[in-house]
């Protein structure tokens, strides 16, 4: 049977001899009698520690003694005699402190693609798996934790061994920094990368500060967790995507294609996502060069993980910057499809995203229109010109690495300018103007929009690349950047 956390907390403490924990239990009961005088002469048996510390089911603590072991030992006493977390089990040494532990639960609990692995040895670094979903292909960070003290907006990391701290930074891998504030009743985490924390060290003095904004709730870890599995497959795929490039040439002289993933084997789901997005990007600027009125656009993305690539590939923000200029502002609309059932399958910090992606859009002037229906999930990307074509361009969801074609003919015109219709006729993000639809948006994605505002507003006044930088020449933040300060103006009230 798994050990109880319980056992492992004592273990780590070397309080697993019974006088040793008696003294500390007794301790904190005297702590705590102030509220409540009859812990004053509170104390544990050695039958009944034998029983807790084995970790059985008959015996465990309740009322009196779960209060005071809960302050005691910092959780819940559920959690104290449930078994611990696999990635704790190796931690069989005093090399961590509760703070670590808690950030680690905390963690893992709230956000089911994350998995901590603390290690037993001081020397060696805690990894930070991230894991993908449909799309993303998951990668592992170095992670470091340290308690932080929170003043006037700043959160300062209490570095008590700064060579530990500096070894950590020195190695080129990608690494986080977490700063751990337990002191009040809700737990809360600080989140900076490597780079960052190196840039700060010889302006303060050796301490790392960073703003109170970099608090790692759905938003930030949203971009963390899309940010660094993007980065890192890209950065994998640089030399085969650079070899690539003149394979994509070749297609780009057709007006349809759908290559398989073996004209570029061996790449990265974010590699292939990122081929795809750019050929599919390219195709439509070719297409649309003499559009003489505004296109309509069907997009097929529809979870945070798969619209990241509107706020991170650098090709992305150019493409739809371009378009911008090209028309006036509102003149041009896109459609999403998004059903109830794929909401209710993500997660909050993945609904963020793709509420970001849109209000992106929405900066620049495009009218986004969602439709719940999933039927229109199965329409390939196209950009309609009325009248005069529609090119359609697909990389979501396919087997192909992108899938591109145009048409003219009459037929297929009026086709898609009757499934873009219907696709817009029952929008879940209607409005008069971006703030309503995006409210709307918000509510459809069970988003709170008070929060939505302020959070946006407070990352981005400092900027994404703050907290965590891309290292891929690809990527950019920049247009992350502009979603979270334009939803940060938007007004909370109804």
């Amino acid at each position: 049977m798994s050990p109880t956390l319980f056992r492992l907390l004592l273990q780590e403490r070397e309080w697993d001899n019974w006088v040793v924990f008696c003294a500390e239990f007794e301790a904190k009961a005297r702590q705590l009698a102030a509220d409540c005088p009859r812990l004053r002469s509170l104390t544990v048996s050695r039958p009944t520690f034998d029983r807790w510390y084995s970790g059985g089911w008959v015996g465990r603590p309740h009322r009196e003694a779960a209060r005071v072991l809960e302050a005691l030992l910092g959780f819940p006493v559920a959690e104290l005699f449930s078994p611990a977390p696999e990635t704790m089990l190796p931690r069989l040494s005093q090399a961590h402190g509760r703070g670590d532990l808690q950030a680690s639960l905390a963690i893992s609990r709230r956000w089911p693609t994350s998995r901590l692995f603390l290690s037993a040895a001081r020397e060696v670094a805690d990894s930070w798996e991230l894991l993908g979903l449909r799309v993303l292909d998951g990668t592992t960070a170095a992670v470091q934790f340290h308690p932080v003290a929170v003043q006037g907006g700043t959160a300062t990391f209490l570095v008590s061994r700064p060579a530990s701290l500096e070894g950590f930074l020195r190695p080129a891998r990608r690494g986080l920094l977490v700063g751990v504030d337990d002191r009040a009743e809700e737990l809360r985490l600080y989140v900076v990368d490597s780079w960052n924390a190196r840039r700060c060290l010889p302006s303060s003095g050796g301490a790392v500060a960073v703003p109170e904004a970099h608090r790692l709730d759905d938003l930030t870890y949203g971009v963390l967790w899309a940010l660094v599995q993007l980065d890192d497959g890209l950065l994998a795929d640089d030399q085969a995507l650079d070899d690539g490039q003149d394979v994509l040439a070749a297609y780009l002289s057709q007006d349809r294609s759908a290559p398989s993933h073996m004209a570029l084997p061996g790449l990265s789901s974010a590699g292939a996502s990122w081929l795809g997005s750019s050929f599919c990007a390219r195709h439509l600027q070719r297409q649309l060069l003499d559009a003489a009125r505004p296109p309509v656009f069907m997009t097929r993305e529809q979870t945070g993980e798969e619209a990241a690539a509107w706020l991170f590939y650098r090709h992305k923000s150019d493409y739809l910057r371009a378009q911008a200029r090209r028309f006036p502002r509102g003149s041009m609309s896109r459609v999403f499809c998004i059903p109830e059932a794929v909401v209710h399958r993500s997660g909050p910090y993945e609904r963020v995203l793709l509420f970001l992606a849109v209000a992106l859009m929405e900066h620049l002037g495009v009218r986004v229109m969602v439709t719940p229906r999933a039927e229109f999930g199965a329409v390939d990307g196209v950009a309609l010109v009325p009248g005069q074509r529609a090119a359609l361009a697909t990389w979501v969801r396919t087997d192909a690495l992108w899938k591109v074609d145009s048409t003219a003919a009459p037929a297929d015109l009026r086709h898609f300018e009757d499934v873009l219709a219907d696709a817009g006729t029952d929008t879940v993000a209607a409005g008069v103007d971006p703030r309503e639809r995006l409210r709307a948006l918000a509510d459809y994605l069970g988003l709170d929009w008070g929060w939505l505002i302020g959070r946006c507003r407070e990352v981005g006044a400092v900027g994404v690349a703050r907290f965590i930088r891309p290292r891929s020449r690809l990527l950019s933040v920049g247009a992350l950047d502009d979603a979270l300060r334009f939803v940060g103006t938007l007004s909370p009230n109804r």
